[in-house]
């Protein structure tokens, strides 16, 4: 550790250019100096001596303890490390394109050209409340996420000693999960009747196999094995800006769940009544590159008059609010459909409890329900195991009981109906169908 007089310095080197023999005594004319852990000399100018003393002692002493940090690494723009840790996250490609928008939309006007040294927990904590005022509590969660693991990589890199974002000051925002009920299977089936005939069979698979919507959408003949009793999810159709695309399911991987008999009869008759053509759509792959292209037979597409859409792949907005709450709305789970200030027709309701993904729902308690394996049910539904405990990450297997307990958990409680006046629930019989069976009511 050194300490340097600057004014002693510029005494020597500049009297013939300062006629004052020194400049001014109230400028920082103490110099801490210090050697940094790549073997450089190091420097901070200071007005008194103590101060630079003090300053020196300090950065030696977390030298020592190695806890040092460049008084220079914080002046990186924070833009840099936020394009670095963007770069560096392993997940999927919607969920990337996801965490861009927010940065852009979000964290960017806020921060970006700022020094990551510079950003202060009073800072962040006014920017959560100026986002809390204009959007919801989910953007406000992912853009927080964003900015709080950007910083976190600059504190990882010795670009700076904390990180604001994780102050105890600040309140995380964290998006409010409202219980909710399983459907019954009878509500099931009661919605499942007031869809159109084409996409009837729609709700019995997300409901059978425990698929997100997207999923659904891009079932194609060749997923089904019905020897084996068995479907592949293999993608999904999803939209990327206007592009709209096949990709790997949500997790970036394929899976196989069960098919059950009842299950099987209904994919069967929807092949037989409307024979899936070959459909090609451009191939996202995890990193989020569209290249080539993926052709598969669908089982679904949309019928009609309308030469825009008749024979095009299934768009979850569109069936949202064409097939799905109208559904809904015969059934008295939603209000019918009212005029908006532009003379519009639309729903209100049909949220979350009420959407497609009570289907996904419905199938993971039916599962629970019957004693079917929690890392059965995990795998079926494709939620990963990483990071859980030993005894289920490791050791919870999925053998063909596990299979076979799900086929029968699907067929014991969603394939059987209430017919009229039948005061018991009547299930199928062998050589019946769900539809015949409706037909009878």
């Amino acid at each position: 550790m050194r300490v340097r007089d600057l004014w002693l310095d510029s005494q020597r080197r500049k009297t013939a250019r300062h006629p004052d023999r020194g400049g001014n005594r109230d400028a920082c004319r103490w110099l801490a100096c210090w050697t940094g852990p790549d073997g450089r000399e190091k420097t901070r100018a200071f007005q008194t001596k103590d101060a630079a003393t003090r300053y020196a002692r300090r950065m030696e002493s977390d030298l020592e303890r190695g806890e040092y940090i460049d008084p220079d690494s914080g002046k990186v723009l924070f833009g840099s490390i936020a394009s670095r840790w963007l770069e560096l996250r392993q997940v999927g490609a919607s969920t990337r394109r996801h965490y861009e928008s927010a940065y852009r939309l979000y964290v960017a006007p806020a921060f970006a050209n700022r020094q990551v040294k510079s950003v202060r927990p009073s800072e962040v904590l006014a920017w959560l409340q100026e986002l809390a005022a204009s959007y919801s509590t989910s953007t406000q969660e992912t853009a927080y996420m964003v900015l709080a693991g950007a910083l976190d990589l600059a504190v990882a890199d010795g670009l700076r000693r904390d990180n604001p974002a994780r102050s105890s000051i600040i309140p995380k925002p964290r998006v409010k999960t409202a219980p909710r009920e399983a459907w019954p299977s009878s509500r099931v089936w009661l919605v499942t009747d007031e869809h159109p005939e084409p996409y009837r069979a729609i709700p019995a698979c997300a409901a059978g196999l425990g698929l997100r919507q997207g999923c659904v959408f891009a079932l194609a003949e060749e997923d089904f094995d019905f020897g084996a009793g068995k479907v592949i999810i293999r993608r999904q159709v999803t939209r990327v800006g206007s592009q709209f695309v096949f990709k790997l399911p949500k997790g970036g991987k394929e899976r196989t769940v069960p098919l059950s008999p009842g299950l099987a009869r209904i994919a069967a008759a929807q092949i037989e009544a409307y024979p899936p053509q070959l459909y090609t759509l451009p191939w996202m792959g995890e990193d989020g590159r569209v290249s080539g292209a993926c052709a598969c037979r669908l089982l679904y597409r949309w019928h009609g008059d309308d030469p825009r859409t008749h024979g095009k792949h299934i768009v979850a907005s569109s069936f949202d609010q064409f097939v799905w709450k109208p559904a809904l709305s015969r059934t008295g789970i939603i209000p019918p459909p009212a005029k908006d200030k532009r003379g519009i027709h639309r729903y209100k309701g049909g949220d979350r409890r009420d959407g497609m993904h009570a289907l996904r729902h419905f199938y993971s308690t039916t599962l629970l329900d019957a004693g079917v394996s929690l890392a059965g049910v995990m795998e079926f539904m494709g939620h990963s195991r990483e990071g859980k405990p030993i005894t289920l990450g490791t050791y919870g297997h999925v053998t063909e009981e596990t299979f076979e307990q799900a086929r029968r958990a699907i067929d014991k409680t969603l394939f059987r109906l209430h017919v009229a006046g039948a005061s018991e629930p009547v299930k199928m019989t062998a050589d019946g169908t769900v539809a015949e069976l409706r037909r009878g009511r």
